[in-house]
């Protein structure tokens, strides 16, 4: 079965490119344009990963994450920004997996995405 992504970034031309190449590197993958919008999509669906944008209007990534641990504490999260103000140890701190700056590099998102997954896998066949 192939894994899922819940992808979230509220500027539509990443959303849907990186949603494009994440299907085409074999993930199943649900896009939302806003952190509202995902946390209502993971209320009611499993996913095996949530990358998100941290700016964005409304619920932002660090809040996304927040809901995330709370209802899905064991999936991995990796936040991405083009902010340079953003604090890659604060989201770890926070539970996040990982931070992936903007503009991305698709090798870097693919790896870092892998890992994750990895290490997912990991805890999953320990339990």
């Amino acid at each position: 079965m192939r894994q899922r992504i819940l992808l979230v970034d509220d500027d539509p031309y990443n959303l849907k490119n990186l949603a494009y190449f994440l299907r085409i590197e074999g993930y199943d993958v649900n896009a939302a344009s806003n952190g509202s919008d995902a946390a209502r999509i993971l209320k009611t669906d499993e996913f095996d990963l949530l990358l998100s944008d941290v700016i964005m209007p409304g619920l932002d990534g660090f809040h996304l994450l927040q809901y995330t641990r709370s209802i899905a504490p064991n999936m991995p999260v990796l936040l991405m920004s083009g902010s340079p103000d953003i604090d890659s140890n604060e989201i770890v701190k926070r539970g996040g997996a990982g931070f992936i700056m903007k503009p991305l590099e698709l090798d870097q998102l693919l790896s870092k995405v892998k890992k994750a997954l990895e290490r997912q896998d990991c805890r999953q066949s320990s339990l």
